[in-house]
């Protein structure tokens, strides 16, 4: 899969940024993909899956791919999606409990190369969680 990730990233246009790779309900490749200068609207997917169909065959994947845009409880999947998202609400999953938990939502408050804090809403507090044990992650919006 990082690999396939890999290609997909090397294959997309400026301003396109590949938010999640994962498989589907089988083969399905779902590309969760994201873009500075627009709308991921159905034209853009369409040319996202022409764009990246030649260069996942060339890689020895032949199966289906689905585009959509991240939505609006968007994926945290980087380092990068955590500095960017600094006083949003997020819900995170680690690996291994944390004082008994492995669930938590709060506000990202900071976040550097190796790890981020979140300021807890179910109480007071702040935790700092290494990116290496987050198994998932999003944002939590309130519509």
């Amino acid at each position: 899969m990082q690999r396939l990730a890999q290609v997909v990233e090397g294959s997309l246009p400026e301003g396109a940024e590949l938010i999640e790779a994962r498989f589907s309900g089988g083969p399905l490749l779902t590309l969760l993909v994201d873009r500075e200068d627009g709308p991921v609207d159905h034209e853009f997917c369409s040319r996202i899956v022409s764009l990246v169909s030649p260069v996942l065959e060339d890689e020895g994947y032949g199966g289906m791919i689905e585009v959509s845009s991240p939505g609006i409880e968007r994926p945290l999947t980087k380092p990068e999606h955590f500095r960017r998202f600094v006083g949003h609400e997020a819900k995170v999953r680690i690996g291994e409990p944390l004082d008994g938990r492995r669930n938590f939502t709060g506000t990202i408050e900071r976040a550097d190369e190796e790890s981020f804090v979140l300021k807890l809403l179910e109480e007071s507090g702040e935790v700092e969680l290494p990116f290496s044990s987050v198994t998932r992650a999003h944002l939590k919006e309130d519509i």
